[in-house]
């Protein structure tokens, strides 16, 4: 006797071509032994009328290499007139932001002065805060730390859900 993924590959068989004798009286003998095989063969012919009412989006041998041709055809029939104004566009867009440039130095200037200066300000601000906070860390008691650590850690645990872990059965 034939197992059963066997059996369900002839039921698979038989929805796209006749099978032969012998495979359908294999076929019809699980049929009527097992009713996993006939729910089996219900379900797969209700899928296969499924794709068959709804039609089965399956590209054509050599679809890919066609769209790859026209792609490569459009590309060609650019003419040089089309790529010379595409480069004229970019030169007059880069002439006119050079234009702007020039004609606004100082307002860059003014900029590139005020985001330096804040730079340089801020750079020595955050190092004297920084170290006053370690200072006042280092001066703390270590067991508050120690506990605000732990808080926060099962904080943490609660919000990702790591205290809901399963217990496995026995």
């Amino acid at each position: 006797m034939p197992d059963n993924e066997q059996i369900i590959e002839l039921i698979a068989k038989a929805l796209d071509e006749p099978l032969t004798a012998q495979e359908q009286v294999q076929v019809n003998e699980a049929m009527q032994e097992s009713l996993a095989i006939r729910i089996a063969a219900e379900g797969l012919r209700e899928f296969d009328s499924l794709l068959k009412r709804t039609g089965m989006a399956i590209p054509e041998e050599g679809f890919t290499a066609r769209v790859m041709a026209r792609l490569e055809a459009l590309e060609k029939r650019r003419t040089r007139t089309q790529w010379l104004l595409t480069l004229v566009i970019l030169f007059l867009g880069s002439l006119a932001a050079f234009v702007w440039l020039v004609s606004n130095r100082n307002l860059l200037v003014e900029t590139i002065v005020f985001f330096s200066s804040g730079v340089f300000v801020l750079i020595p601000a955050s190092f004297s805060f920084l170290s006053a906070l370690l200072r006042f860390v280092g001066q703390g008691p270590l067991l508050l730390y120690a506990l605000g650590a732990l808080a926060l850690t099962v904080f943490w645990a609660r919000i990702t859900g790591a205290f809901n872990t399963p217990i496995p059965n026995r």
